[in-house]
């Protein structure tokens, strides 16, 4: 009897676990087909809008010459193992196969398209490295010429002309320098035939140490001291005279004489004393400076102005005070010469030396009864 209640438990318990294992699949089997029922009727819908949207894409692709993009060539540009976001397709796809123009990508699967909803914007990705430099290409043929630009603004006045575009000082007194260099050489060449001249009153030649040329030597002459009319001036008659159309004998009585020097105490030329020039004819020459244009005698000094040249000093003379006629004051030599062919006494003309007097002359510069001196110059 116990064997037999055993028997009984046991095979309740048996059936128990059976029927609970088939509820299980019979629920199974129910919730599957369920699913059949329902997703089948929904993938048909699917296929044949999917089917649709191919058809429209492919009329589109034929009008616009547009190329389908294969998921599998997609996928090919992007390696998960590289860490780079999927913006690494957008970026990576060549554009000519992208669809700009549209927000979505139409991507094609086993013949199918699957359109791919453009997700959120990822983070910036990394700068790429700079590219290499391309070849220099082919110059072009150079264009047409501009049109003329609008005038300038007017330049600066001499005042507004500021300190930094002045010449430094150097530059500046070289660039002065080379000027007068030029204009000097320029002037040089041009008075090669000119020149100053000027009569060296007491020698026979011109001071060749300053280069002058004496061009002839001769002796002083005037009229003679008693008479009132004739030439009051000085003159240098050539030693040796041209004569042209002449009549001999005395016809008109305006003569001229030699003039001798008259020294008595008062001698202040050099190397002489009163007797060798004494009476004596005074000579003179003519000398002429080439590369100078000016001469002046200056009558009370020994040395001539700065940037003149010296051409000889001496003393001044004239005629008596008491001679009839008046005459001029030359500036003879200070170590004079005389004429040694005209020794003889004839007091044509006679000179004397000059001395200041005060009283209309500014003394004490100038003193009493002292010899003047001169200085012929040339610049």
């Amino acid at each position: 009897m116990e064997k037999v209640d055993l028997v009984h438990e046991m095979s309740a318990s048996h059936r128990g676990r059976f029927e609970s294992k088939f509820i299980v699949i019979e629920t199974g089997f129910v919730i599957f087909a369920v699913v059949v029922i329902v997703a089948v009727p929904l993938l048909g819908y699917q296929v044949l809008k999917l089917r649709a949207e191919v058809e429209i894409l492919q009329e589109e692709a034929a009008q616009h010459g547009k190329q389908t993009v294969s998921l599998d060539n997609l996928l090919s540009y992007f390696t998960p193992t590289d860490g780079v976001s999927a913006e690494r397709i957008k970026r990576d796809v060549p554009s000519d196969e992208i669809d700009t123009e549209e927000p979505k990508l139409h991507l094609t699967f086993s013949g199918l398209p699957i359109e791919l909803l453009r997700g959120l914007p990822g983070p910036a990705g990394r700068d790429g490295r700079d590219g290499r430099d391309g070849a220099t290409g082919v110059q072009g043929p150079p264009g047409p010429p501009g049109l003329m630009g609008p005038p300038g603004e007017a330049g600066a006045k001499e005042t507004e002309i500021s300190q930094s575009q002045l010449l430094p000082e150097e530059e500046k007194q070289a660039l002065i320098q080379d000027i007068e260099t030029h204009i000097y050489k320029h002037y040089k060449q041009n008075i090669t035939h000119g020149g100053a001249t000027y009569i060296r009153w007491g020698r026979k030649w011109c001071n060749n140490a300053t280069g002058a040329q004496t061009i002839y030597d001769g002796v002083a002459a005037s009229a003679h001291y008693t008479v009132h009319g004739g030439g009051g001036n000085y003159q240098c008659l050539p030693k040796i005279p041209q004569w042209g159309r002449y009549t001999d004998g005395e016809q008109s009585a305006n003569w001229i004489y030699g003039v001798e020097y008259e020294l008595h105490a008062n001698n202040p030329f050099l190397g002489n004393n009163i007797s060798p020039l004494q009476n004596q004819n005074a000579v003179c020459a003519a000398c002429r400076i080439e590369n100078r244009s000016s001469s002046m005698m200056v009558p009370g000094w020994l040395n001539c102005p700065a940037d003149w040249t010296t051409e000889y000093q001496g003393y001044l003379m004239s005629s008596h005070p008491t001679n009839a006629g008046r005459s001029l004051f030359v500036c003879v030599d200070e170590v004079p010469e005389a004429y040694t062919h005209g020794e003889a006494n004839g007091d044509g003309d006679m000179w004397y030396t000059v001395e200041s007097h005060c009283g209309s002359l500014p003394c004490p510069f100038y003193v009493q009864g002292r010899e003047l001196p001169c200085v012929v110059c040339t610049k």
